[in-house]
């Protein structure tokens, strides 16, 4: 495998309102340890010293925390939108997290906003832009960091429904409960071929966290 071949690692998970307060700290510290073990896993896997890029949709939250601890690490980030950068912005209330959200296009390699054709395939009414978003973050992914309160779906575009459709497409899910306990590895049924990239990043991961089978309610919507 060429050192050239880059990870590309996503991210999905619950925005501030569904992150309890107490937990917000080991949430950040669990995503930037995930992100550390994934860069080491791809060096692994790859020989050489990986690129490493984050696909974030950078709204409040779990989003963010990955973002910017990826961009911390020297990471390139790529923002697949919603919507279009202006319409986005007013997702978020307060004048501190504009200012957030504005830092990270800044800091973006590639903004995406979502075409309208794959925002109409999706379907799901009002939800239909972040469904598609959502299918826009995992479209290149191999590793999918999830944080999710292991409820299940609410509709189109929720964490659990893009996490199984990342696994339902080949990708690895890193699974980091937002309500207390360890990061634990769900691999696709069956795992990916042996001798690949992912198939190597999967052993990798799992030398450094649990494994875990996918939970019934980590489904499509």
């Amino acid at each position: 495998m060429s050192a050239s071949r880059p990870l590309i690692v996503a991210v999905t998970g619950h925005r501030l309102n569904q992150l309890p307060e107490p937990e917000r700290p080991r949430i950040q510290h669990e995503i930037a340890s995930a992100i550390d073990a994934a860069e080491h896993a791809a060096r692994e896997a790859t020989d050489g010293p990986p690129r490493c890029v984050l696909h974030s949709a950078i709204a409040e939250g779990a989003d963010r925390y990955a973002a910017d601890a990826a961009l911390a690490r020297g990471w390139r980030l790529v923002t697949p939108l919603p919507f279009s950068v202006e319409r986005y912005e007013e997702d978020f209330a307060d004048q501190e997290s504009k200012e957030h959200y504005q830092r990270l296009l800044w800091a973006s390699r590639r903004i995406l906003p979502v075409s309208n054709e794959l925002v109409e395939k999706v379907g799901g009414g009002g939800a239909a832009p972040y469904a598609a978003v959502g299918r826009a973050l995992i479209e290149k992914a191999d590793l999918l960091l999830c944080v999710w309160n292991g409820l299940p779906p609410k509709g189109p575009g929720g964490t659990s429904e893009v996490a199984a459709l990342m696994l339902e497409k080949g990708g690895l899910v890193l699974w980091i409960p937002a309500q207390g306990g360890k990061t634990v590895l769900v691999g696709p049924a069956p795992l990916p071929r042996a001798g690949t990239f992912r198939r190597k990043l999967h052993e990798a991961l799992a030398r450094t966290f649990g494994r875990a089978a996918r939970p019934p309610e980590m489904r499509v919507a």
